[in-house]
């Protein structure tokens, strides 16, 4: 580990020479206990609950995971599969909870933790996006700001089911952390 810490500072200072009064700021974070338990989960689990994308779309993936760590009660569930009787696309325009599926689900009954801003997304949070014609949701691998880009564990037809996809995040998009 320290072998490999420093040939990365090695490379840095290679790829980023400074003068004497400058210096580069690497931000080092931990991801959460948690978070790392279920990118395990889902890359061991992921396969057998969806091995195809009609077995299991992306929100029965998320519940199999998420069975794992937590009780999900029927209100649960029908949170995470945004399932409803009103229109999606007025609720959306209305900003109602409902569309928000996973995040929904675990915010309201407190297994959950909202993050609010991009900086604070972790690999192994949970999504639900929208884009203007679909949604989507899933546990993210990566997150790239810059270029306004995440990598998902999900299930989604390109895939035929379980694997990883990369999605632009679009200005509906709710992160959630597992407590």
């Amino acid at each position: 580990m320290i072998k490999g810490f420093f040939s990365i500072c090695i490379l840095l200072a290679a790829l980023f020479p400074t003068k004497s009064k400058q210096s580069i700021t690497v931000k080092i974070v931990q991801i959460p206990p948690t978070n790392i338990k279920v990118i395990n989960c889902v890359i061991k689990n992921g396969p057998k609950i969806s091995p195809t994308y009609e077995k299991a779309v992306c929100t029965e993936l998320v519940i199999g995971i998420l069975k794992n760590f937590i009780k999900l009660s029927v209100e649960d569930k029908k949170r995470i599969r945004i399932i409803s009787n009103g229109n999606i696309y007025l609720l959306r325009l209305t900003n109602s909870p409902i569309p928000k599926g996973v995040y929904y689900a675990l915010t309201e009954n407190g297994k959950g933790i909202p993050i609010n801003t991009l900086e604070e997304v972790q690999p192994g949070d949970f999504v639900q996006f929208w884009t203007i014609t679909w949604g989507h949701c899933g546990i993210v691998k990566s997150i790239d700001i810059a270029n306004k880009t995440m990598e998902l564990y999900s299930s989604f037809p390109s895939t035929g089911g379980y694997g990883i996809q990369t999605f632009d995040i679009p200005p509906e998009c709710y992160f959630v952390r597992l407590k």
